[in-house]
């Protein structure tokens, strides 16, 4: 199953401490499995305290935003803020260890005259954190989007913004890895997803980060009909570029193509299936007009290699350290910001497994902005939802131009004055009872007794205290009241076990 989450926060430590809490136990999962990995890596037990502070000093010149987020998710998850640091740069605190186990990812992008690139890839990463990744959606302050692949607890890995940027992940292996504790790269592949306006603002920012661990970031960007594709080669020595070939295919798997990186490469030693990879998906696909994400789909679901195959399964004949597999396969719509992450390696993705097209997606609707009351007597409702409800004004309040914006948080009320007809019949808390319509507003509180206390005798509720359960584990405990025309509100108290799956 594909778990996902959609972040209401757009300030960078709200919207850790949102994750963090809504996730504390797979964050904490996270982190621990994290430690494991490094402590076998190392033979010894490995200090994720020290290795986060020097990734935190890190990340905080490099992304001070997302350093703000990784504190938040912290907070949020009720972990030491270095531990959630260290897990963001897993992989230059594994170079740092020494860990020589070979990795398996394969990313394919082809671009196409007149139409979108398709952009797919198969990550393989340890078995034992199969449970442990989601699709987080992150709006932002100035109403753009990101979307990322990744892992409870870590900013970011493969996704997409709706600027017309994606992003893949492949790791990398130079001899010149593991020098201390560089940018780390996921918290990098995260950023250029926030901040770039374009692809050349992407491969700025990542042509000036200064890496300990070799990584690819394949870039793939779609504007105004045209599309282009990169590979960055991320190493200490410095950065190289893989471009497609003349039919617009570009494959990467896990060794480097560009020079003089590839004079360094040690997976060819460690890990040197990632050359037959690298070779059958470009022989499968070189040359074909008709390939789309189900073809590379086709084309990826290969088991030749075993457990070193683009369709990765668990050799359970193999040691923990060597146990991968194809945690998921995802499929990137760069031109219209979205992404689809299919549990599981490509043999097991339904045919007809693509990102949404422009034809099946969904208008991008940003947050709400706000909504509308029409009332006889704007002052009666301007004195109970300021007044008793504590709501403050959006704009200022002109009692003579008989209308008002109240703020309620992340959507404003306008009440505006009106005279025609009668009120709409009042709403019951008994759903089958009412007529189709809009029905409530909703107020979110952290104790339902503390509000209905602070509310008792001054509203006049319309039902006792209701509790509704989901088979998920989420709960809800809520009360519905009038506002003086009768318009219904709740407060609710939310217990959200399970959020975003």
């Amino acid at each position: 199953m594909t778990r996902r989450f959609r972040s209401t926060q757009t300030l960078p430590w709200d919207r850790g401490y949102e994750f963090g809490s809504a996730h504390a136990e797979q964050v904490g999962a996270s982190v621990a499995a994290y430690q494991r990995l490094f402590d076998r890596a190392a033979g010894s037990a490995v200090d994720l305290d020290h290795w986060g502070t020097l990734a935190l000093e890190r990340i905080t010149v490099a992304a001070p935003a997302l350093a703000d987020e990784i504190a938040g998710i912290a907070d949020g998850a009720g972990l030491p803020v270095t531990a959630v640091a260290a897990i963001n740069a897993r992989t230059e605190v594994l170079a740092v260890v020494g860990s020589t186990t070979p990795s398996e990812c394969s990313t394919v992008v082809r671009l196409r005259d007149g139409a979108p690139p398709v952009s797919v890839q198969a990550w393989d990463w340890f078995a034992e954190l199969a449970d442990l990744w989601l699709v987080w959606e992150i709006p932002h302050e100035n109403g753009h989007v990101s979307t990322t692949v990744t892992e409870y607890g870590i900013v970011g890995k493969i996704g997409v913004n709706d600027r017309g940027l994606g992003v893949h992940f492949n790791i990398l292996h130079h001899t010149g890895d593991g020098n201390g504790i560089g940018v780390p790269v996921h918290v990098l592949a995260r950023a250029v997803l926030d901040e770039s306006r374009d692809l050349n603002h992407a491969l700025v920012r990542l042509a000036q980060a200064d890496v300990t661990a070799s990584t690819s970031l394949t870039l793939v960007a779609s504007a105004g009909g045209e599309s282009a594709a990169v590979n960055v080669e991320l190493n200490p020595g410095g950065i190289g570029y893989a471009l497609p070939d003349h039919d617009g295919l570009l494959v990467h798997t896990n060794h480097f193509l560009s020079s003089p990186a590839n004079l360094h490469d040690t997976e060819l030693r460690n890990g040197p299936d990632t050359v037959i990879r690298f070779d059958l998906l470009r022989r499968r696909l070189a040359g074909r007009p008709d390939i789309d994400a189900p073809a590379v789909v086709e084309a990826m679901t290969s088991h030749l290699l075993g457990g070193g195959a683009t369709c990765c399964h668990v050799d359970p004949a193999l040691p923990a350290s060597s146990r991968f597999e194809t945690l998921a396969t995802v499929s990137l719509d760069v031109e219209n910001g979205t992404l689809t992450a299919h549990s599981g390696g490509p043999c097991t993705i339904p045919a007809d497994f693509a990102a949404p097209t422009k034809e099946n997606t969904v208008l991008k609707l940003k947050r709400i902005d706000n909504m509308d009351i029409l009332t006889r007597d704007v002052d009666a409702l301007v004195a109970f939802y300021h007044g008793v409800l504590g709501l403050p004004f959006h704009l200022p309040y002109e009692k003579d131009e008989e209308w008002a914006a109240i703020d309620m948080g992340n959507v404003t009320l306008y009440i505006f004055k009106s005279e025609v007809g009668e009120h709409a019949p009042r709403r019951t808390a008994v759903n089958p009872d009412n007529a189709p319509g809009y029905d409530s507003i909703a107020f979110e509180v952290d104790s339902l007794d503390e509000a209905e206390a602070a509310l008792d005798g001054r509203v006049e509720w319309v039902d006792e205290r209701i509790q509704w359960k989901h088979p998920s584990g989420t709960w809800y405990q809520y009360r519905p009241f009038f506002d003086p025309d009768g318009n219904m509100l709740y407060v609710t108290e939310p217990h959200t076990v399970g959020a975003g799956a």
